[in-house]
C-alpha cells in the first residue's frame, strides 16, 4: 500500500470511468458502510453507476496514512445533483444543488488491490 496508489484510486473515482475503477478492486473485496456489506466488485460497480448517473460525485482525500497494508483516509465526498432527486439519505435535492459528507475510509490490500474498505462517518 502506498500513497501513489490511493491517489490514483480518487482520480479513477472522480472521473466517472466504472471500467478503469474496478481494477483498484480484489475479486474477493468487502465493501462495509452504514448501509451494510457489499461483496465483489460488481456490487461496488453498480452502486457506483447510481451514485454517478444521479450526482457528480468528488471525493478528496485530505489526509492519507499508511501502515503496511492499510491506509485510513480523511474524505470530504461532495454530491452535486445532475437532477431533481426526491428522497437520498433523507433529503430533497434541487438539480445542481450540493451536500457534502465528511468520511473516514479504511483500505486493506492484498497484491495491490483493495480487500477490504470501510467507510465512516466521522464525528
Amino acid at each position: 500500500m502506498n500513497k501513489a496508489l490511493m491517489e490514483s484510486y480518487y482520480q479513477t473515482y472522480n472521473a466517472e470511468d466504472p471500467i478503469a475503477l474496478r481494477a483498484f478492486y480484489h475479486p474477493e473485496v468487502e465493501f462495509m458502510t452504514a448501509q451494510g456489506t457489499q461483496h465483489g466488485p460488481d456490487a461496488i460497480i453498480d452502486t457506483y453507476q447510481y451514485l454517478i448517473s444521479i450526482f457528480h460525485d468528488k471525493m478528496t482525500p485530505t489526509d492519507i496514512a499508511i501502515s503496511g497494508n492499510t491506509a485510513v483516509v480523511s474524505i470530504e465526498d461532495c454530491f452535486t445533483a445532475k437532477q431533481t432527486i426526491d428522497d437520498f439519505m433523507g433529503m430533497a435535492l434541487k438539480k445542481d444543488e450540493s451536500f457534502t459528507l465528511h468520511l473516514t475510509g479504511t483500505y486493506q490490500a492484498e497484491a495491490g488491490q483493495f480487500k477490504k474498505i470501510t467507510i465512516d462517518m466521522q464525528t
